[in-house]
């Protein structure tokens, strides 16, 4: 059985960095509150990283929706883009997703533990902006849970697996060991955080951490070993950097042309190696034309990435396994769920008709009316009420040749009927 759910998906697997850099600067919240005030939608995510930006939707009208949701998608990319960026899914394929992503399955560096998190940030966003409901709330749910069992029974993310370990490991693979470099540490996030806990062990002659609010860069620095710099002394410490590793929140350029160029006259000729991993980019593209300068931003990871998937090969089968094993779980939970909220809907609907007909049942016995023959009457109505519906779509079924919901309805009422002729008898609603 399907399940009402909808999906668009905007990955580093078809989109250029470029593509996402454009999405990266429109802020989650925004998109959640614009797809959520949009026709149709019942309950919405959104799930934005540096490598993805993915819309989660409930609707009862699937096909209406799916048109909704291409209108919503398109108005965010330029037009040559948005046949070839945006992969729809729906139902099963994207349940399956969801749970992928949260292991970090479909990640650039397979089986990194930053997606993690970030599947239950765009969770919780939800939840605050009153856009979540039961079913994605249930599937949310179910896709940390998954990601927490595929990394404890499994070793997908071991090693170097986040995109922090991977621009360390760039580094290395450009300058070699990083012992004895000076490295700049450009912000005081998570991805910021990430970074400096790999250069931790690396032994560099010095570490740097700057960001515009100066407590956080004190207390990275600290963890660091390292020295906090304030914002705008950032051009005195470009000078002495041998590797610049750039991981901030902004949602703009910070190091352009004007920063990188007088940075590199004051250097004596020694290369300045960058890395942006920022989402979106925060080091001007054009700071690649300056001598000595090598820039590498998200896209030079996908190298790495191809290597990080040889060799987790293996991991990956076992926590596909452990995917199924899950994915079978959530579907049969929303099935109860929808089995559940079906017979809601069928108790409010008698209990109303029962109230009505014992408040009438209660007046005539207050009248002094006779009180068998009141609750014959009772029972009668309630009879004929409960079965109205269901004798109708009987009698219709029985006109189309529907044999279908002949045998069903025997088996909801629990009927034993020896053969399928006529009695002669019709009972009226």
């Amino acid at each position: 059985m399907s399940f009402p759910l909808l999906s668009a998906h905007i990955t580093h697997k078809e989109a250029s960095i470029q593509d996402l850099g454009r999405l990266g600067q429109l802020e989650a919240s925004s998109l959640l509150r614009e797809l959520r005030s949009s026709p149709g939608v019942d309950e919405c995510v959104v799930l934005k990283t540096c490598n993805r930006v993915e819309f989660y939707v409930v609707a009862r009208d699937r096909e209406a929706m799916r048109e909704e949701l291409e209108r919503f998608v398109a108005s965010l990319l330029p037009y040559e883009s948005q046949g070839s960026l945006v992969r729809y899914m729906a139902g099963k394929d994207t349940l399956h997703h969801v749970l992928r992503v949260a292991c970090g399955l479909e990640s650039m560096i397979v089986g990194e533990d930053q997606v993690q998190s970030q599947v239950k940030e765009a969770l919780e966003l939800s939840c605050r902006e009153g856009a979540c409901g039961p079913l994605l709330a249930e599937v949310f749910r179910k896709a940390l849970n998954t990601g927490k069992r595929v990394r404890t029974e499994t070793r997908v993310n071991k090693g170097n697996v986040s995109i922090g370990s991977a621009a360390v490991d760039l580094a290395e693979s450009k300058l070699g060991e990083l012992k004895g470099k000076t490295v700049l540490v450009v912000g005081a996030g998570q991805m910021a955080t990430l970074i400096a806990k790999h250069l931790a062990g690396k032994r560099p002659e010095a570490v740097f951490v700057s960001n515009r609010t100066y407590a956080r860069a004190v207390e990275l620095a600290w963890s660091l070993d390292g020295k906090a710099v304030r914002f705008e002394q950032l051009p005195d410490f470009l000078v002495k950097a041998d590797v610049v590793l750039c991981a901030t929140s902004a949602m703009h350029i910070v190091l352009g042309m004007k920063e990188i160029a007088p940075a590199m006259e004051r250097r004596s000729g020694r290369r300045m190696f960058i890395i942006d991993v920022s989402f979106p980019r925060n080091v001007a593209e054009e700071v690649r034309g300056i001598p000595g300068v090598e820039l590498c931003d998200l896209s030079a990871l996908n190298v790495v990435a191809s290597e990080n998937l040889e060799r987790r090969r293996m991991e990956v089968f076992s926590a596909e396994r452990v995917v199924r094993e899950e994915m079978d779980l959530l579907s049969r939970r929303l099935e109860e769920m929808r089995a559940a909220e079906l017979l809601r809907l069928v108790y409010t609907k008698y209990r109303g008709m029962k109230d009505r007909e014992v408040g009438k049942a209660l007046g005539r016995l207050r009248g002094n009316e006779d009180a068998e023959e009141v609750l014959e009457d009772l029972a009668s109505s309630l009879m004929s009420r409960f079965l109205a519906d269901p004798t109708a779509a009987v009698k219709s079924a029985s006109r189309q040749g529907d044999g279908g919901l002949l045998r069903s309805t025997r088996e909801l009422f629990g009927l034993e009927v020896l053969q399928d002729v006529p009695t002669g008898k019709d009972e009226k609603a």
